[in-house]
């Protein structure tokens, strides 16, 4: 077969695909807004683990300088009101590697205050971040997705009851809901 020759058309779909394209077949139109949604919702979700992530950094330097004056996790009395170990996880930040022997008191309350400093400028930051996240396109998709998924599916499969079933209306995306997903960091208390 020469070059000029046309190609056989399953042979047309393995190039395209070698070449990196994508070959889409249609889909239902109820099917493809249901996966812009779920798209649209997993790239806020994504944009606000690496952007709060990226805003934690401080919090971290903060955590590991914590971390080479304390023996432990129980180590926090002179220092903190309330245990301080739900702030690795709260913090995203990497498991401690804790001092062999304590630090002095003094030491011990300075990186204290200045944690509990990074975490409220943290956390003042993440807020006006989430603030200033525009959800409009996320919040139109969810919007369109409540007001035509069912009728778009009953197109395809010819009965009202059948296309409501397991149906969900999707809520909108709001700074609240934002912020249940990736909240503030509880601010440890300093002793006096």
């Amino acid at each position: 077969m020469s070059e000029d020759e046309a190609l056989p058309s399953d042979s047309i779909l393995a190039a395209a695909a070698d070449d990196g394209a994508t070959i889409v077949f249609d889909v239902p139109s109820f099917v493809r807004r249901g996966q812009d949604v779920e798209f649209l919702l997993a790239t806020l979700d994504e944009r606000c683990r690496n952007g709060r992530l990226a805003m934690l950094d401080m919090v971290h330097t903060r955590l590991r300088q914590w971390a080479k004056l304390a023996i432990g996790a129980d180590d926090w009395r002179d220092a903190f009101a309330v245990p301080v170990a739900y702030l690795w996880d709260a913090a995203s930040a990497p498991a401690p590697n804790w001092a062999r022997h304590a630090g002095t008191r003094r030491a011990r309350r300075a990186v204290a205050r200045d944690l509990v400093a990074s975490v409220e400028r943290f956390n003042a930051r993440w807020a006006a971040y989430v603030d200033r996240l525009d959800t409009r396109l996320v919040n139109d998709a969810i919007e369109n997705y409540n007001k035509y998924y069912i009728m778009e599916k009953e197109c395809v499969l010819g009965s009202s009851r059948l296309a409501a079933q397991r149906f969900t209306p999707l809520a909108a995306v709001s700074t609240a809901s934002i912020l249940d997903a990736h909240p503030p960091i509880p601010v440890p208390t300093v002793v006096a």
